[in-house]
């Protein structure tokens, strides 16, 4: 697959991802989902619950703001 076509923001999440960077990740798509979240909370959300995971994996209190966030949207089963 060619990197030629995507955007600053997928460079930056692939980089933390291949350097395995969960807090990087989570502030990454947390800005992607509250970005979103203005014109597309289904991507909005989709990119807070990947921020929500990661945030979890890292042990980050961030990860209970996140949940609320996504519960406020009807998104926590």
């Amino acid at each position: 697959m060619s990197n030629q076509n995507i955007g600053p923001l997928n460079e930056a999440l692939l980089a933390a991802h291949v350097a395995g960077d969960n807090e990087t990740l989570v502030r990454l798509y947390r800005a992607a989902g509250e970005a979103a979240l203005d014109t597309d909370e289904v991507q909005g959300c989709f990119y807070l619950t990947h921020a929500y995971v990661f945030a979890l994996e890292a042990g980050l209190a961030e990860a209970e703001e996140l949940r609320a966030m996504l519960a406020a949207r009807g998104r926590e089963a």
